[in-house]
């Protein structure tokens, strides 16, 4: 039989890719799971509900048919690993991957986040069979992190009983797992809780997956692994929320035909379409209405309650109602580039997507909502990395505190308030960020874009949609010298041609020039030139004193003056974003 059905232990995989038994062929695509993603998952295998196959091949070191990887992170865990692989994971590797990462606990930053996280299971809420919310993560630098450790690598027992907490690297060994639990952790509720808690975490160790497993045969044809694997990721379609949400409601309102008449009957909806990357099939973004017209009526937002709508709350006049508001009231406005610095190219700088549901909630219920403190929230959102895992969540805790705060300037959001914590105690910093797709990074680039910056060559030309990212000390200006290029402090938005000009060159030789084109171009003086790319760059996050910094960085300094010059340039520059950061949250000097 050449495809066998069997079950195995989901950590026992996790435990042999470890040490080098499990691989992925090389042809697999990266670890792409979002922190959420993998809460969920871990949220899944304690409650017991089926999280799909696993297509593997057995094979073995001598007769396996591709080159092999080892599981992402399994070499910075264990340095002494050895590639033996027994199986090849065709179908399950980010599955996989994102149990590794929340067991073992690699240093690597997960999508759109620029640190790595430590996962947790919450045991006060697993003893009220909370399920959804049981599983949480916290950034490693997280001061609330540090708080639960011993030194660097070590948890300190005392502090996670006190937050009736545990981490989830606790379950790389079951007998050290039993021995603390019993000895530290049992007594903290009575005996039924206690034993019921229990046999949900034991569900870690014993939970089996369902395998199809291709036998040796398949080792010598690797041509039918590649057809295989193609077609299962070809016709791999998840039935989402939405898809069930429209055929629930066929009677009630058509969602797919309203959703495609708005791009096909008439030539407005300019902004959701610009939401929707112009592509009706990108049903994420009426998804996000109904979440967001459900959560303006106090409703769960999770799918599993999602489904359970009903025709009152979501129906033809309703929808019209969130269409409306959406595109001529919410839209408009937060892609206005002065206001959240996002403009036409939504997709690249709209920092969440998710973002939208909660911004768009507070104008369904309230007809006129303090949007002093709706961007003092969104703000920190942003900074904070808030909805980068657990959003759905996150969302419906901010939008009730942020509607309680519409009415008691006391009750301050949590996400507010932490992140002004953040600042005032200087852990804040922008440094490390170098991640694109991170909400830090677009974060930056929405504050340049709201201060209308222009062209270092041309600023006459104001083609905002023709902006792109680079680098202000040019990379191969820096390449003898160890900096970090291209972190986002050290990039701004300028026009293709102008970064080709001068990325070869020193700050001082590109200065000389931007002066020389404006003395030729508007017949003024030498100051008065000087004067104006100071005004230029002004809009860049760059000050007079930044100026006088590039100016002098030439290359004829010596690379350890260079050095210094641009990490002088790059703290100067953090400060200055630092401080419109603060405005933005309502923190005063």
């Amino acid at each position: 039989m050449e495809i066998e059905h069997g079950t195995k232990k989901i950590l026992d995989l996790v435990n042999m890719a470890y040490r080098g038994e499990v691989m992925l062929p090389d042809f697999q695509r990266n670890f792409v799971w979002e922190r959420q993603s993998i809460e969920e998952l871990i949220e899944s295998i304690l409650e017991n509900i089926f999280i799909g196959t696993f297509l593997i091949l057995n094979t073995s070191s001598e007769m396996n048919p591709f080159k092999c990887i080892f599981i992402q992170g399994a070499e910075e865990i264990n340095p002494k690993i050895e590639a033996k692989p027994t199986i090849l994971i065709l179908d399950g590797q980010q599955r996989l991957t994102a149990l590794f990462y929340a067991i073992y606990s690699p240093n690597i930053p997960l999508r759109f986040t620029e640190r790595p996280y430590s996962f947790f299971i919450d045991l006060q809420k697993l003893s009220e069979d909370n399920f959804d919310e049981a599983v949480f993560s916290v950034p490693k630098n997280d001061r609330f992190y540090k708080s639960l450790l011993n030194g660097e690598n070590s948890f300190n027992i005392q502090r996670l009983k006190e937050e009736k907490i545990i981490p989830m690297t606790l379950f790389r060994d079951v007998g050290v797992f039993n021995d603390t639990w019993y000895e530290d952790f049992k007594d903290l509720f009575d005996k039924d809780i206690a034993k019921k808690v229990k046999s949900y975490l034991d569900r870690i160790f014993y939970y089996d997956v369902i395998t199809l497993s291709l036998q040796q045969y398949f080792n010598e044809q690797p041509d039918k692994i590649v057809m295989l694997f193609e077609r299962l990721n070809r016709t791999g379609i998840k039935l989402s929320t939405y898809d069930l949400l429209v055929a629930r409601f066929y009677k009630f309102i058509k969602l797919r035909e309203e959703w495609e008449r708005l791009f096909y009957d008439n030539n407005d909806y300019h902004n959701i379409k610009k939401l929707a990357s112009n592509n009706v099939d990108e049903t994420s973004v009426p998804f996000s209405f109904i979440q967001a017209l459900a959560l303006s009526k106090d409703k769960s937002i999770k799918d599993r309650d999602l489904i359970k709508l009903d025709s009152q709350t979501l129906n033809k006049q309703e929808w019209d109602r969130v269409v409306d508001i959406a595109e001529n009231k919410v839209l408009n406005k937060l892609f206005e580039r002065g206001s959240y610095g996002i403009g036409e190219s939504v997709g690249k700088w709209l920092p969440y997507s998710t973002i939208i549901i909660p911004y768009l909630a507070f104008h369904l219920k309230y007809a006129h909502p303090d949007m002093e403190k709706i961007n003092m929230w969104y703000w920190s959102v942003v900074f904070s990395e808030s909805y980068s895992g657990s959003t759905e969540s996150k969302i419906m805790k901010d939008f009730r505190e942020v509607s309680k705060w519409f009415n008691d300037d006391s009750a301050v959001p949590e996400v507010v308030k932490d992140f002004r914590e953040l600042i005032r105690k200087n852990v804040f910093t922008l440094k490390n960020v170098k991640r694109v797709g991170s909400s830090l990074y677009k974060g930056v680039f929405n504050l340049l874009m709201m201060k209308n910056p222009l062209d270092f060559f041309e600023p006459e030309n104001i083609a905002y949609n023709e902006l792109n990212d680079h680098h202000i000390f040019p990379r191969n200006f820096l390449k003898d010298i160890e900096a970090e290029a291209d972190i986002v402090l050290n990039r701004t938005l300028i026009f293709d041609k102008t970064n080709k000009i001068i990325s070869n060159n020193s700050p001082a030789d590109y200065l000389k020039e931007m002066i020389e084109i404006q003395m030729n171009n508007k017949k003024i003086s030498y100051k008065e030139a000087e004067n104006n790319v100071k005004n230029i760059l002004e809009k860049h996050f760059i000050n007079e004193e930044m100026f006088e910094i590039m100016r002098e960085t030439s290359k004829n300094l010596p690379m350890e003056k260079i050095k210094q010059n641009f990490e002088k340039f790059i703290d100067m520059r953090e400060k200055l974003i630092v401080v419109k950061i603060k405005t933005l949250i309502g923190l005063k000097e």
